[in-house]
């Protein structure tokens, strides 16, 4: 997900969460309350959950856009750890009827305990082999009142009057609109998404289009396949009378990728410059992170209705073309924002959300080093100034463990993660910190099907750079504490300067007179001599409990 400014320089998420509080007391007094409101995902996992994993989803629904309902069925394909499974528990919300669920070509029994499903299996399966469940259902899905802070199906019209259609579901879960196992820990392997709209509507989904179905009828169904690990919250749909438009984009062996916009009829003449301003940006993170995760299938982006969402291969885009101007120069902050997420969030995942800043802190981060890379340090700067002034600092960042998103979504993984990254950044110097950084993009055992956390983030960075780093991780992630710098004047011209409330040193500037010098600063006071009193940090590389 993302954050919005507005200021000179936009911050890719302060706007969405400022307009969110805006409309608050509004939301509050709809007659039409979203039933996703009080839902997250994440959290302490079931011991019945644990024992086993959905490898494969195969998702087959009818979207009735005027009822605003969804029917069909879902496959999923399971492996369980031992063979002792009798049932399966999954998520899926109240508001849907099951019409049956079958498994090895027999019915099979269930039970509902609020937007629980609890399957029974006649015979336990063998530990290690896949079997596959099918649930069929029908129903109306939870409606986003404010998509996609508050998610569920947007239902929406697009400017000439059709059905424009939206799905999101990153705090709520895809428990919202097909059965799942709703737990950052449990990602399917690859997935299949199959539905059936009327003409000519065309559905946008994940991964490769590998077939358009013509039932005669008056109706198509699109059958989109990814083949990558994928959050159950990424498996995502947009549905509207979209146009494609298309660019390759030139890899580092020489093949091509599409880059891919799904846009509605009215904007097309808009969609080249927005392509290009993507192909820019691969490039430019491609070389802080390693190539594009997914240049096997596609970059996708498709026009919708609310502001954005990360889903991998075909990223929400609800800015309209309301591009950043800086330095005479355009860039869309939004689609900037989403890019970042491909690397920190799809390809890079944690198994708690307790460790969400590592999705969003880094891309947030990201966001900041587009600028350097582009406009130079003074918009880089620029930015973290503004990164500043949005952080609350009212809990940790990493606030605990087993939590769900709802009790770890809030500014700070983002701004505060952010800045501790650019903190890092100078701690380590950016030949140690970028190296280091891309090392662990482009690791084999912590992208993809694997997984990682902030205690894995830190011993990666201390092993490739040789740097104690826990005493630094634990003050700017599992406190709200800031280093209190003191200076104080001993002699004519001669100060010392202290951190009394940490137990490490870290270098820092110091302006001294007219020069800056690097100086190692702890609990334990330095002697400094300067014509004036020294300021420590002046490009505040560092938060501190004084900026």
């Amino acid at each position: 997900m993302f954050l919005i400014t507005i200021n000179y320089y936009h911050i890719p998420d302060m706007e969405k969460i400022l307009r969110y509080f805006s409309v608050l007391a509004m939301v509050l007094s709809l007659s039409v309350a979203s039933t996703a409101q009080t839902r997250s995902s994440g959290g302490p996992i079931s011991q019945n959950q644990e024992a086993f994993n959905v490898h494969y989803y195969d998702i087959s629904l009818r979207v009735a856009m005027d009822q605003q309902a969804i029917s069909g069925h879902v496959d999923l394909y399971i492996i369980p750890d031992a063979d002792t499974l009798t049932k399966i528990e999954l998520d899926l919300v109240e508001e849907y009827r099951i019409s049956y669920i079958e498994t090895g070509g027999r019915l099979a029994g269930f039970h509902r305990a609020g937007d629980k499903l609890f399957v029974y299996l006649a015979d336990p399966p063998p530990a290690g082999e896949s079997f596959r469940v099918r649930v069929a259902y029908s129903g109306k899905p939870p409606v986003a009142v404010r998509p996609p802070w508050d998610g569920g199906f947007n239902w929406s019209k697009a400017p000439d009057g059709t059905h424009w259609v939206g799905v999101s579901c990153q705090g709520e879960g895809a428990q919202l609109w097909y059965p799942n196992v709703d737990h950052p820990s449990k990602r399917p392997d690859s997935a299949s998404i199959n539905v059936t709209v009327p003409e000519p509507y065309f559905v946008a989904s994940n991964g490769l289009l590998k077939s358009v179905y013509d039932h005669g009828t008056g109706f198509h169904t699109y059958r989109w396949k990814t083949r990558y690990p994928i959050h159950t919250y990424n498996i995502n749909i947009s549905i509207a009378r979209y146009k494609t438009f298309e660019k390759p984009m030139t890899l580092g062996d020489g093949s091509t990728m599409p880059v891919v916009f799904y846009v509605l009829p009215e904007d097309i003449e808009k969609a080249e410059g927005l392509v290009d301003m993507a192909i820019d940006m691969l490039t430019r993170l491609g070389r802080y992170y390693g190539e594009y995760p997914f240049s096997s299938e596609k970059f996708g982006i498709v026009q919708t209705d609310y502001l954005g969402m990360e889903h991998q291969t075909i990223n929400a885009y609800g800015n309209r073309f309301n591009y950043t101007r800086i330095n005479g120069e355009e860039f869309d902050w939004l689609l900037l924002h989403e890019m970042g997420h491909e690397w920190w969030g799809n390809k890079i995942t944690v198994t708690d959300w307790a460790d969400f800043w590592i999705h969003e802190g880094i891309t947030t981060y990201t966001d900041a080093l587009y600028l350097w890379d582009r406009f130079g340090p003074e918009a880089y700067h620029a930015k973290f100034d503004d990164y500043r002034r949005r952080i609350t600092n009212r809990q940790p960042v990493v606030p605990g463990e087993d939590m769900t998103s709802a009790e770890v979504y809030n500014l700070d993984i983002y701004y505060k993660g952010a800045y501790f990254m650019h903190s890092l950044r100078f701690l380590l110097g950016d030949e140690a910190f970028f190296e280091t950084l891309k090392a662990f993009a482009t690791d084999e055992s912590r992208t993809y099907s694997n997984y990682t956390s902030t205690t894995d983030f830190r011993q990666f960075f201390e092993l490739h750079t040789g740097t104690e780093l826990e005493a630094f991780f634990d003050l700017y992630l599992y406190t709200t504490d800031l280093p209190q710098i003191e200076i104080g004047q001993t002699a004519k011209r001669q100060y010392q300067i202290s951190i009394p409330n940490i137990s490490f040193s870290m270098p820092m500037d110091v302006a001294i007179g007219g020069t800056v010098q690097r100086i190692l600063l702890g609990p334990e006071p330095v002697q400094v001599t300067s014509p004036d009193p020294p300021v420590v940090d002046p490009q505040n590389w560092f938060l501190k409990s004084d900026n």
